[in-house]
């Protein structure tokens, strides 16, 4: 399948006319829908076999990289750097002015996909919010359970809204269409919004959206992909 570009002003050169390509990715893929695909192609292992193999082989990355190993594998190589300026040559690592760096590349099997990629020109369309994970932390469950009155943590881009404006903000959709809006936002970042899940959501599945106003321009909406479910 060809993957989508469309070409945007280039806001980098004083050409008027320069544009530059953007992938518009159709869809985003966690971590389960990566397992579902693996099971669905006939796999004998189960999603929670899945889930525990991929969880050990996170820690074994993880706990590499805190004892200073550096990571090699067919799909991505890691390693750390070391950010900031060292005064002379007896100047010692100071958390205050250096800080450390996860490099990530692209590993062989990855490199190779570059050669067989396709693409495919389309109308440029406008930037949305991004939902890629929510997080319930009353139950310290993913993209999954909702807990009326608790918090929630959604991470993505595009995320940052104005609170004072009432057609800003995280939305809850029932499935009869009604719609109450998050009271408070705790955090606020383009990449993460951590907000108090409305006391009142009557138990059923929800729909998870935010509004927002990018560059200015008038509200644009994005929804989680996954549906929500009060208990």
């Amino acid at each position: 399948m060809a993957i989508k570009y469309a070409l945007y002003d280039n806001q980098m050169t004083s050409d008027p006319d320069d544009h530059m390509a953007q992938v518009q990715h159709d869809q985003t893929l966690t971590l389960d829908n990566i397992i579902e695909t693996m099971i669905g192609r006939g796999s004998t292992i189960t999603k929670a076999e899945a889930l525990s193999v991929l969880e050990e082989f996170f820690d074994a990355i993880t706990e590499a990289i805190k004892n200073g190993q550096a990571i090699n594998t067919e799909l991505i190589n890691i390693s750390v750097s070391l950010k900031g300026v060292f005064t002379d040559s007896n100047d010692r690592y100071d958390s205050n002015r250096h800080h450390a760096k996860i490099n990530v590349q692209a590993g062989t099997r990855l490199k190779k996909v570059l050669s067989e990629l396709s693409f495919t020109k389309t109308e440029a369309s406008k930037p949305v919010p991004t939902l890629l994970n929510f997080k319930d932390v009353a139950s310290d469950s993913s993209n999954d359970t909702l807990t009326a009155g608790g918090v929630g943590q959604l991470n993505g881009s595009r995320l940052k809204i104005d609170p004072a404006d009432n057609d800003q903000g995280v939305f809850f959709i029932a499935s009869n269409g009604t719609e109450t809006k998050s009271p408070t936002t705790i955090r606020n970042k383009p990449s993460e919004l951590i907000f108090m899940v409305p006391a009142g959501l009557a138990s059923g599945n929800y729909k998870l959206e935010v509004r927002a106003k990018l560059g200015g321009k008038g509200i644009r909406k994005g929804q989680l992909l996954d549906e929500l479910v009060v208990n």
